[in-house]
């Protein structure tokens, strides 16, 4: 062993001995909970799994008597396995046993007291490693009713890898996510810094690292790291996965460069991820590929055939091309390699025969021959052939060239199953969310002599937000699970239907009428809210509002119809049934509609919009002026029209983008106009989330700032609470790159929740204004308690709060005893044209 490797395996050792005593506490947590709240199958196959790695890799550093005792761990988890059987309390307190001399032979290890203390050391907040680690004993518990009632954790069954290395800054997608995948059975363990995960990988290997998109500025050192951990011979594959912050070639090219297995492209939901990684990890298939290789030569035959079988393939020989028919019958391969040139039939006649063979119409078909002449190669090519390679080829060119040409035919084959057989959850039995919504657009593809009949109905569970805060992750995605599988029972799989997001589902019920469908959705909506559902071990009701979109209004695609039933389904809430139909506008309202998109158009070109404002006061004093701006446009016939009524048109027309460019050079014009005047302000200018995502918008942002010499703190560029949770990693990316440029950013209608507080420390916020919850006279005690936490939050974080629609003294003074910055609202005026508040006058 020469010097460099000794010193690398020396670093490693190092890498593994810091890593394996959180390891082995981790192995103790995991058995006393099994040993407090019972064991499972699939949980035990897990930490089996554990325990022979960290066995393994303790034997491999000379760690001796921790090896022994992870190996007698180990053996005794391996016979429960085998045996099928669940370890009993004194079987547990063994196991435990076994840990603690684990962790006391570590101590004892020779100059273990003197390690020197880690460079960063940080007391984290309480219970903030809680929830990144292993269920609490209200998630065990929802779990052991789940396997109760034959519904048992997919971990058991599916045979899934399941350890995950998460490489993100913390943000609230990415925390979903986590919570999600930990919910299934996975084991998510978060990382901040590539050094670290650097070190895990050499002291325990993941089955996946997960890159988030806050973090791709660092996937080229993540991949190096993964690479290195791989070429040390654990045996382990290793999946990279990235998610990649804005879908563009560079993004698409370091994912490539890195060697990331999966490239995910924004925009991202939970359930969707979720997926593809439960796809990525999903264990191979022990059957082997099949080729049938044709090629009269033997010499050349036998050579190809050694070749891919010493990889792994099964490969037939067929010297005959007069008999490749039956060959083809025999084995069903999953690719033909054949020569060009061969007597009785050459390549391109017997492709031609095997194309006109209904069941290998698709089978790849490859050349392997030596000829040059580039029609020849065209004539191989355009009878349905799929590549041609030419000899002599090396065994690893031949080797990788069969292999991806194989790995891109299954991929294609199993999409278009999974498409036109409707792939399903296992744990609803519900389709696929892209099933359902092709199927939308294959309907709304329809003839308009003859357009589809029937409905989607879009069905939202009720005060999802307060379950989940009240009841925890995991004991919430139970209900919701429950809940699809209640739909699933009721529709009989006469209609199409899936989960459409995190609490809610969409049903596509073709060929009924209007009032079928509303028959349909009250037996739906009845059989939910009369189901006796459980969580935590208790009995638990469900409500749920359900929108109707009828399909013979003729929506442009799914997408359209599904907002159309989402807002339906918002309508619904607030009727007495539960119920709301949509109803298309008549045909003034149609024509009204789309003279106002044409006007909205003109308007972008012919400054055609204006601003008004409204002052934004602090409550302490300040002679500093700063304004909400507020969109507005006046209509053919005079009338002004607000925001409220353009924008929702304007996303429809996808104009958002430039709408909010006119807005931002608006304020920026005005405020250089104050800037000559001799007088300094601040604008708050809304912005929609797809400017924001606008790859391009930042540049364009700094672009405008620099010509006009203008200071970015001079604006505040402000989105919806709900807007920004759509897409975390897109805001924060906006908002770090304007960052240097002074521009901050404020998030309205701010309402705590999980999510709420999550992105508080994702995205860097100067501001964020309130829900109106929170300024609604006479609130309750817990919200007013709820909002003296929430302002002590934002403060801590560096971050003022607004006080948005206040209208009278009293709300006002109930801010300010919780600690309020700034109020807004009619109390201190009202929207006007100018910018001639008296800020040294105002007095709250």
């Amino acid at each position: 062993m020469n010097k460099t490797t000794s010193s690398q395996q020396d670093e490693y050792r190092q890498a593994f001995l810091r890593h394996l005593p959180k390891r082995i506490e981790a192995v103790e947590q995991r058995i006393q909970r099994y040993r407090r709240d019972g064991w499972e199958a699939g949980g035990m196959a897990l930490l089996n799994d554990d325990v022979q790695r960290l066995a393994g890799a303790s034997g491999r550093y000379d760690l001796i008597e921790p090896s022994q005792h992870l190996l007698t761990l180990e053996h005794m988890l391996g016979e429960h396995i085998v045996r099928r059987s669940l370890p009993d309390p004194q079987q547990s307190d063994r196991m435990l046993a076994l840990t603690a001399a684990v962790t006391a032979s570590l101590a004892a290890r020779p100059g273990a007291a003197q390690a020197p203390p880690p460079a960063h050391c940080e007391i984290p907040p309480e219970a903030y490693w809680h929830r990144w680690g292993v269920a609490d004993a209200q998630d065990v518990a929802t779990m052991q009713a789940h396997v109760a009632a034959n519904d048992a954790p997919k971990p058991a069954a599916s045979g899934i890898a399941r350890r995950i290395y998460q490489l993100s800054d913390g943000n609230a997608f990415a925390y979903e996510l986590a919570q999600h995948l930990e919910g299934e059975g996975f084991e998510v363990e978060p990382v901040e810094t590539v050094d670290e995960l650097s070190e895990l990988l050499m002291s325990l290997s993941p089955h996946l690292v997960l890159v988030d998109a806050s973090r791709m500025t660092d996937l080229t050192a993540v991949g190096t790291a993964r690479r290195d951990a791989q070429q040390r011979g654990s045996g382990q594959r290793i999946q990279l996965v990235a998610m990649a912050a804005q879908d563009n070639l560079q993004s698409r090219l370091d994912g490539r460069r890195a060697g990331a297995d999966a490239l995910l492209l924004p925009p991202f939901n939970v359930p969707d991820v979720m997926h593809q990684l439960q796809t990525l990890l999903a264990p191979a298939s022990e059957e082997k590929l099949r080729v049938l290789i044709v090629e009269d030569d033997r010499a050349q035959g036998l050579f190809a055939q050694s070749v891919l079988t010493n990889a792994g393939m099964q490969a037939v020989v067929e010297q005959d091309p007069l008999h490749v028919l039956e060959a083809l019958e025999a084995l069903h391969p999953d690719l033909v390699l054949m020569d060009l040139h061969m007597p009785h039939a050459n390549g391109v006649e017997l492709t031609a025969l095997i194309r006109e063979h209904p069941n290998f119409k698709t089978t790849p078909i490859v050349f392997l021959s030596g000829e040059s002449d580039p029609d020849a190669r065209f004539d191989a090519i355009n009878a349905g052939g799929d590549d041609f390679l030419s000899k002599p080829i090396r065994p690893k060119h031949l080797i990788t060239s069969v292999q991806n040409r194989v790995r891109r035919t299954r991929t294609l084959q199993q999409q278009q199953q999974g498409t036109t057989l409707g792939a399903r959850d296992e744990a609803t039995g519900l389709h696929r969310r892209a099933y359902v919504l092709d199927r939308v657009n294959e309907s709304l593809g329809t003839s308009s002599e003859h357009p589809a009949t029937g409905g989607a109905l879009f069905i939202e569970i009720d005060g999802a937000v307060t379950l989940r805060e009240r009841l925890g992750l995991a004991a919430l995605e139970h209900l919701l699970t429950s809940a699809g599988r209640v739909i699933h029972d009721e529709l009989f799989d006469l209609h199409a239907a899936a989960r459409i997001n995190d609490n809610a589902f969409l049903v596509l019920a073709l060929g009924l009428d209007d009032e079928a469908l509303d028959a349909l959705a009250k037996r739906l909506r009845d059989a939910i809210m009369q189901h006796a559902f459980e969580a935590t071990g208790k009995p638990m009701r469900l409500r749920a509002s359900i929108g109707i979109c009828p399909l013979r209004y003729g929506f442009g695609d799914a997408s359209a119809l599904l907002n159309t039933a989402e807002r339906a389904c918002r309508d619904a809430r607030t009727s007495e049934q539960g119920i709301r139909r949509y109803e298309a506008p008549n045909a003034a309202e149609v024509d009204e509609e789309a003279a106002l998109i044409e006007q909205l158009r003109e308007a972008i070109g012919n400054d055609g919009f204006g601003l008004i404002y409204q002052p934004i006061v602090a409550v302490q004093g300040s002679q500093d002026a700063q304004y909400q701006t507020l969109l507005r446009m006046r209509d053919a016939s005079g009338k002004l029209r607000s925001a409220a009524e353009i924008l929702p048109l304007a996303e429809r027309g996808k104009m958002m983008i430039d709408i909010d460019r006119w807005v931002l050079t608006r304020a920026m014009s005005v405020l250089v106009q104050q800037r000559e005047g001799g007088r300094k302000a601040r604008l708050f200018v809304p912005q929609a989330m797809t400017t924001f995502s606008a790859r391009e918008q930042a540049g364009w942002l700094k672009g405008e700032l620099a010509a006009q010499e203008l200071a970015g703190s001079s604006l505040v560029l402000e989105c919806r609470l709900e807007d920004a949770l759509l897409n975390p990693p897109a805001l924060t990316t906006f908002a770090s790159a304007m960052r240097g440029d002074g521009v901050s950013l404020c998030i309205g209608q701010y309402e705590h929740s999980a999510e709420a507080n999550r992105l508080l420390d994702q995205a860097p916020l100067g501001f964020i204004k309130l829900a109106s919850k929170y300024v609604a006279a006479n609130t309750a005690p817990e919200v007013r308690e709820e909002l003296r936490a929430l302002i002590d939050r934002a403060h801590q974080l560096g971050i003022q709060v607004i006080g948005h629609r206040v209208e009278d003294p009293q709300t006002a003074a109930a801010l300010w005893m919780g600690g309020i910055d700034f109020i807004q609202g009619n109390l201190v005026q009202g929207a006007t044209g100018g910018l001639d508040f008296d800020f040294n006058a105002a007095v709250i």
